[in-house]
């Protein structure tokens, strides 16, 4: 019943976003533009820095489809997609961290309402931050007990590396899974699968020509970790920099109650997951300095990851064995995400949602270059034959 109830929510946060569907900023001038080009044969295609395998070939599986239905197309598969992303969190391969159904239901269903979600959810640019909770759960899950069981981790591994910079982080803890699950070698093979990713991910990025802001210091990451995770939350995407000295303090006082907890009842667990959280938070930081706390709307998608890092360790603790007042600070802090959640559950369509007919008009005549500005104006899908 919670999980029905977790997949009714999560479908009627995409309400705004189908009923009034246009394309998001990457998904038109990038996916939607290089898949009429070139159809699979853009899969292999970098774009910022690194391959994006499962939003080139979604992009590219739906490209016969007629340019006025795109939009509510990539809507609907992205979301389909991120549901399944957070599938394993329902799996007993997590059982060894949290034991019961009833609570791996209940991170199923947090992770359904995660906030915040503006820009990650409802969009095939953005699975590749999204495929980022799938890894954690995959770090965290034992061995499949079957032999499709395994070949389809082992795929899943490498698409979820091929898609994004996330795998060039994650590597060193997919050793620690490997190490954690006995050395076995299928955990073996799925490190080989996510090292070539990241070797192959890293590879494009330094031939590549991207470049980022930077910036970032300690106090930058330790100002990201309580105003942007924890004070997403507990408030969402509402404006925690600008607003009162209270609602600040009450964020890091979340974030230091969920790390004391954590360590407390997973002290050989927790440690390695705040180091995932801060590699990835930092990495963030680093790439993109004071940038990364100018607004709650920016940079969404790297905050992702970092809540879902603190998420899990929260419904962890609730699972272990420790005494009832840590199990009930732990509650207290999964509770107090309520506000965030009310207040990030239906992300608001685009602001710039222009009708395609005209350029499906002109995609029908066959003209050799047709384009349209999307999203906010500045983004705009050009498609050539």
């Amino acid at each position: 019943m919670i999980v029905v109830a977790a997949v009714v929510v999560f479908s009627a946060r995409g309400i705004d976003r189908l009923r009034m569907a246009s394309l998001f900023a990457e998904d038109g001038q990038v996916f939607l533009s290089d898949a009429y080009s070139d159809g699979f044969r853009a899969i292999v295609e970098p774009y910022a820095g690194y391959l994006h395998l499962i939003p080139r070939a979604l992009s590219a599986f739906l490209s016969p489809a007629t340019v006025t239905a795109t939009p509510i197309l990539y809507v609907a598969a992205a979301m389909a997609v991120h549901l399944a992303m957070l599938t394993p969190a329902l799996s007993p391969r997590i059982g060894w961290l949290i034991p019961t159904p009833m609570l791996r239901a209940a991170l199923f269903a947090v992770l359904c309402v995660l906030p915040p979600m503006w820009e990650a959810y409802g969009n095939i640019a953005n699975l590749i931050f999204v495929g980022g909770i799938c890894l954690l759960l995959l770090v965290l899950s034992g061995d499949p007990r079957t032999r499709a069981g395994r070949i389809a981790e082992l795929l899943v591994v490498g698409a979820l590396g091929l898609s994004g910079p996330l795998s060039v982080f994650l590597v060193p803890f997919v050793v620690w899974r490997w190490w954690r699950n006995g050395r076995t070698s299928h955990s073996l093979r799925v490190l080989a699968a996510a090292a070539v990713s990241a070797v192959i991910q890293l590879s494009v990025y330094l031939t590549s020509q991207r470049s980022t802001p930077g910036g970032g210091t300690p106090a930058l990451l330790a100002r990201a970790a309580y105003e942007r995770v924890g004070g997403g939350w507990l408030v969402g995407d509402a404006d925690l920099i600008g607003g009162t000295t209270f609602l600040s303090v009450a964020a890091a006082a979340w974030l230091v109650s969920a790390v004391g907890v954590s360590v407390y009842a997973l002290p050989r667990t927790s440690p390695v997951l705040w180091l995932l959280f801060a590699v990835l938070l930092g990495a963030a930081v680093t790439a993109y300095g004071s940038a990364m706390v100018a607004s709650p709307l920016h940079f969404q998608r790297h905050i992702v990851v970092p809540s879902a890092i603190v998420a899990v360790q929260l419904f962890a603790v609730l699972g272990s064995s420790v005494r009832l007042w840590v199990k009930a600070v732990a509650a207290v802090c999964l509770v107090a995400g309520i506000g965030g959640i009310v207040h990030d559950l239906i992300p608001p369509a685009y602001p710039c949602r222009p009708d395609l007919s005209g350029l499906q008009e002109c995609v029908d005549s066959e003209a050799s270059k047709c384009s349209q500005a999307v999203f906010d104006g500045t983004w705009s899908v050009v498609l050539t034959r």
